[in-house]
């Protein structure tokens, strides 16, 4: 799986990885400043992927994913950096236990 980084609302594009790791999800979610616009994408491909992100300020925190070609838009946002995160590990563990805990559109 692939981990990007993406900052100020898009105009900053940075691969953490191609061949991620649990310790780069933990460690790249922990370094980053919350208090402004990140979004953090772990994808398998084009067409299956998800992305956490947004601010702990003004923006509030969102969680969208893609499978088989549609796309899945979080109903109740995390609260936390730690929420995303426990997204995104769940995601990465193939465990669906993010769908069971979380509720999409």
């Amino acid at each position: 799986m692939k981990l990007t980084v993406i900052a100020n609302y898009g105009s900053e594009v940075k691969e953490i990885s191609s061949s991620t790791t649990v310790e780069q999800i933990v460690q790249t979610m922990d370094s980053i400043n919350w208090n402004n616009f990140h979004q953090v994408v772990l994808s398998i491909n084009d067409h299956s992927w998800i992305e956490v992100g947004g601010n702990l300020t003004d923006d509030g925190l969102s969680v969208i994913y893609e499978e088989n070609g549609r796309q899945y838009i979080i109903d109740e946002p995390p609260s936390s950096v730690a929420g995303m995160k426990k997204i995104l590990l769940s995601y990465y563990a193939g465990d669906g236990q993010f769908k069971i805990e979380n509720v999409f559109l």
